[in-house]
């Protein structure tokens, strides 16, 4: 009961220092965010996003150009020219030539000509199928930029959390220290310790202070990064609203439940079963280049001289033609052969790096998961770690100023008890990170 009620407290004066700390650090330029909020302006100004999105607006434009590719197809030709004169060696190539004379030197001609596949071994419905499972590959790759972006940003946002605790406790623990220098110099001066004392602790004082400028430019450097996800100035300052503690945060399902969730959710594993798709419509396609193709087909000229059809006429005509075509490319039985080889060994392939992936998430799953548990114990035993940090502070300081302990004691103590601090927001950090990549892996984020 008691020990439930300290822990209580505990929590209560953490989340109160929290805020105070970030309390500080406000300006009236600061901008609040909570998680769901850089979220959602990281989705809008993210570019790698923008970019891809595109790709998939370019891949339902395919599409409809494969589909479009059924229609029938028209051409149009026209020409207009000059002859010349037509020689024609009458005693060899060796003696000059008799040159026959034209009325009229110009010939012209246009037409229109069309097609219309019939039948081509289900090509055309190949290329459909191809570019319909081209666009969802492309939407899965989409899913799962949009699921980094959101790792991303969590990796930033509390890495931002960090760097203001961070910041918090040094500048408590400097204040403290300046207070511990001021005393120890007085003692100094009376006498009672050693100089050495007294400098040991001014070095206690300067290697803080450095490690402070190390956590400003640490702030500013993800501050920077987070606003660019955001669509902010560089230079905004940004204050976390969202609590450190994890209490939101919790695991309710077996290790079981979120690899079957990964097989049947994660972006990944829908990537790698597309590539198998793509593999197998490139063998159907292939396999339809050694078939025939059927098809309509129709043209209309007009033309000038008239030189197609006996007797020969110097005007112009008129001559349309419509019927049935039927080709087939022979050739295609050997030139293709070992393209349709090439392609059976790419399904394999794909179908081996499919099940590599599922190993490699299966993996990620259970590392996240353990480590999650893992952050779950090491949070509750940093609490209690610090509590006995702040106990054994007290009464080292206490028995120092007394001339019972020495100053190395005291140093110590004091640096235990800071550790102790970062350790419990280490864990706390390393809870949220690895609970946000498991719903990542899963498809869940």
């Amino acid at each position: 009961m008691i020990s439930s009620l300290i822990k209580r407290t505990f929590f209560f004066l953490a989340v109160l220092f929290n805020t105070f700390g970030y309390a500080q650090e406000i300006s009236k330029d600061s901008v609040f965010l909570s998680l769901d909020d850089v979220w959602s302006k990281a989705e809008v100004f993210s570019k790698e996003l923008k970019v891809q999105h595109l790709k998939t607006e370019i891949g339902k434009e395919n599409i409809l150009d494969a589909k479009n590719k059924r229609l029938p197809s028209l051409d149009f030709d026209a020409s207009y020219g000059k002859l010349s004169n037509i020689p024609v060696f009458v005693n060899g190539i060796n003696n000059s030539a008799e040159f026959i004379p034209l009325e009229d030197h110009s010939v012209y001609d246009a037409s229109v000509s069309a097609y219309f596949n019939i039948y081509a071994g289900g090509a055309s419905k190949t290329v459909i199928k191809t570019a319909e499972a081209s666009k969802e590959f492309l939407e899965h790759i989409e899913e799962e930029t949009s699921d980094q972006l959101h790792l991303e940003v969590i990796q930033y946002y509390v890495s931002l959390q960090r760097s203001y605790q961070y910041e918090n406790l040094v500048k408590q623990n400097i204040k403290q220290n300046a207070e511990r220098v001021r005393l120890i110099g007085q003692l100094f001066k009376n006498g009672v310790v050693l100089k050495s004392d007294f400098l040991r602790a001014k070095l206690q004082l300067s290697k803080l202070q450095t490690q402070l400028v190390t956590i400003k430019n640490d702030l500013v450097i993800v501050t920077q990064a987070l606003n660019i996800l955001v669509g902010n100035e560089d230079d905004t300052l940004l204050i976390p609203s969202d609590t450190i503690q994890t209490k939101d945060i919790a695991i309710d399902k077996n290790y079981e439940t979120f690899v079957s969730e990964m097989l049947s959710e994660s972006p990944l594993e829908k990537m790698a079963e597309k590539q198998i798709e793509l593999s197998e419509l490139k063998t159907v396609a292939l396999k339809a280049d050694k078939l025939p193709k059927i098809g309509f087909f129709g043209s209309y000229t007009y033309s000038y001289p008239q030189i197609k059809l006996y007797p020969y006429e110097q005007a112009p005509y008129l001559l349309g033609v419509a019927g049935i075509k039927l080709s087939y490319d022979i050739s295609a039985l050997y030139h293709d052969k070992h393209k349709e080889k090439a392609a059976e060994i790419v399904v394999e392939q794909q179908k081996i790096a499919k099940e590599n992936v599922d190993d490699n998430l299966r993996k990620q799953v259970k590392t996240a998961y353990s480590r999650f548990k893992e952050d779950v114990i090491k949070i509750e035993v940093a609490q209690e770690n610090i509590q006995s940090a702040q106990e054994n502070y007290r009464i080292v300081k206490q028995t120092y100023f007394n001339q019972l302990s020495l100053l190395t004691d005291l140093i110590d103590a004091d640096t235990q008890q800071l550790e102790a601090h970062f350790e419990l927001i280490n864990n706390q950090i390393a809870a949220k990170v690895h609970y946000y990549q498991l719903l990542k892996i899963s498809g869940k984020l």
